[in-house]
């Protein structure tokens, strides 16, 4: 089909698509023109600088413009491309000032323009005197920084980091970030480091490097960074000189290394057991330990403790240096359990004095009660919030499907009465309006059962009880279901007891648990029957709904009286429905003071009783008497 547009509609419509290019950028005066001269895109900085925006045209310039006659040229020319600086007089503006202007021809849609780009040449001296600053700025705070680029190639590199590695910037230009370090790693660090390159990944690691004669420990840090979103990111390397940290911290832990281990787990109960000749020995503990088994640790000294502590945590210890003597790990951490309800993480370390057979176990043991109760509360949470995420994925899955296919099917059969009326067929249009009430009815149903369902989760149902026969209730829904079950050749039987059954009920509410169990019974069933009765057990009334269906698994009945879960989920399950309506049924029975029980067995069929204490309205006549 051939539409024509009005001109200037076009161009609207044509700056609108040029906007839908993100890539175009914003930085520099920029506009799309056609071969007429006519803006069809420009951005903020060409309309603040020319004043001139879509729909005006290049020839607003002044007449004599250079960059009219550049233009001119270059369309002559039959010129791709074409960069060019040029004088250009700005409205508002008395001086005249230097831009730099690149022309590109670019085809949409089969449609030829010009890209401009203009760029102001004092602008970019500007942010190159930036850069040069920021330059100056890297290469006097003496911080050794290598920068690649996104194929990780050094292209910068501070003088600091030259002298750490003795290199010069012109011998390492252009050079793998790996081949650089190689020297400087281990085979397994140098892997790590070639791995986190190619996968533009974080890497951290102290290395030493010897330097004027002597060992320094510098840790080097990698991070990507990212010069353009759509680029991908380059890296840069730092250097932190950690040498007299790493001094300081060995002469620490070589001289002081027993009372360092103590200090740090002092907030515990701790325990200090000496080694010696397969025997432990109580050697120190704190306040806590203690008070906690009841020790009085001055008269304790070098004493075995399996006399002294509970047998349990005495194999505990024992397990767990004969561990750590095997293994030599840089801990062992076991939990111990002091009573029923308190529990402690406990953590062993060694440390060996000048004579190698005798060795000192220090144990920590931390009260982790509170957070073993906090950790079983979370998993309660996580397992309900799982089941809250199941439900409502049952729930999105079903509606959307429930929703869609009798909507569809009024989509379709709108269609065909159209056809129908066309060709005077009413025989067919009657057919098609008895298919369209059963579709709505059953979109009517599915928005009853979600009403019905929410206001049951928020007790917003009243309830209005009245003595009632139940057998009214049945005989009525059976009337009501006949024709269904007749539809599927089903045997519908319906049998009551000889004797009133009354409660005391809502009417409304009790034909609609009927009613919902009766369909499902109807649903469910291929062949066979369907079977609704009443009958009397002592004082209650017990209503029986039973049918030779699919059944339902034994594991699956408590499942299936939460909403919007049936046995079979998916879009391709075998029946129809959001999974609501035996949950209506279980909530109103429970509701009303009922009791509800599904006695089912897969491919057995199903058997379901609600039950109700029975009323005698003939004694609630009965006068009061007074003494």
């Amino acid at each position: 089909m051939n539409r024509r547009y009005d001109y200037q509609n076009y161009l609207s419509d044509s700056s609108v698509e040029f906007r839908g290019y993100k890539e175009l950028p914003h930085n520099k005066a920029l506009v799309v023109a056609n071969l007429e001269f006519d803006i069809v895109y420009c951005n903020d900085s060409f309309g603040k600088l020319f004043n001139l925006y879509v729909k005006d045209s290049l020839h607003r310039l002044n007449p004599n413009s250079e960059l009219l006659f550049l233009l001119k040229g270059f369309i002559e020319k039959k010129y791709r491309n074409l960069t060019s600086d040029i004088i250009l007089s700005m409205p508002g503006f008395t001086e005249n000032v230097l831009y730099q202007i690149s022309v590109e021809r670019i085809f949409i849609n089969a449609v030829q323009y010009l890209l401009i780009n203009i760029e102001s040449l004092d602008q970019r001296k500007k942010i190159e005197r930036k850069i040069n600053i920021l330059h100056s700025a890297l290469d006097h705070g003496n911080v050794p920084i290598i920068v690649t680029d996104i194929e990780s190639k050094i292209v910068y590199t501070t003088p600091s980091f030259e002298e750490v590695f003795s290199k010069e910037i012109d011998s390492i230009y252009n050079l793998g970030l790996a081949d650089l370090l190689r020297e400087h790693l281990d085979f397994n660090e140098h892997e790590q480091l070639v791995f986190a390159v190619e996968k533009k990944m974080p890497w951290k690691k102290l290395t030493q490097i010897n330097r004027r004669g002597s060992a320094e420990y510098w840790e080097l840090t990698l991070n990507p960074f990212s010069v353009d979103d759509k680029l991908e990111p380059c890296m840069i390397l730092s250097a932190t000189n950690l040498t007299e940290h790493i001094y300081q911290k060995n002469l620490i832990e070589s001289s002081d290394k027993k009372q360092k281990l103590i200090i740090e787990n002092i907030s515990d109960l701790l325990l200090i057991l000496r080694h010696s000749q397969s025997y432990f020995l109580f050697e120190n503990a704190n306040d806590n330990f203690c008070k906690i088994f009841n020790l009085d640790k001055s008269k304790l000294h070098l004493l075995q403790i399996d006399k002294l502590l509970p047998p349990r945590l005495v194999s505990a210890f024992q397990e767990a240096a004969e561990n750590f003597i095997k293994n030599q790990p840089q801990f062992i951490e076991f939990t111990y359990k002091h009573t029923v309800e308190q529990q402690y993480l406990c953590k062993l370390t060694c440390t060996t004095e000048n004579d190698a057979a005798n060795k000192i176990f220090i144990i920590t043991m931390k009260d982790v009660t509170e957070e073993m109760r906090y950790r079983e509360q979370l998993e309660k949470g996580y397992l309900k919030e799982m089941q809250l995420n199941k439900m409502k994925s049952d729930f999105l899955a079903n509606i959307s499907h429930e929703i869609r296919t009798p909507f569809n099917g009024i989509i379709g059969y709108s269609e065909i009465l159209d056809d129908c009326l066309a060709a005077q067929d009413y025989v067919t249009i009657k057919e098609i309006m008895h298919s369209m009430k059963e579709v709505l009815g059953r979109a009517l149903n599915l928005f009853t059962n979600l009403v019905e369902v929410s206001q049951l989760e928020a007790g917003e149902v009243e309830i209005e009880k009245v003595d009632l026969n139940c057998n009214q209730v049945l005989k009525k829904v059976y009337e009501k279901r006949q024709n269904d079950a007749a539809a599927k050749n089903l045997n519908f039987k319906i049998e009551f007891c000889d004797e009133e059954c009354v409660v005391e009920i809502d009417w409304v509410k009790l034909e609609r648990i009927v009613d919902v169990l009766i369909d499902n019974a109807i649903k469910y069933t291929k062949d066979g029957f369907v079977y609704i009765g009443s009958k009397l057990n002592d004082d209650k009334v017990i209503i029986i709904i039973s049918d030779s269906g699919i059944g339902i698994a034994k594991n699956q009945i408590e499942r299936l009286l939460a909403p919007f879960t049936q046995e079979v989920e998916g879009y391709t399950r075998p029946y129809e429905g959001v999974g609501l309506g035996l949950t209506v049924a279980y909530k109103l029975t429970k509701l009303l003071g009922g009791e509800f029980e599904i006695i089912s067995e897969k491919n057995c069929g199903t058997e379901i009783k609600i039950s109700f204490p029975r009323s005698n309205p003939a004694k609630k006549r009965e006068p009061t008497s007074y003494v």
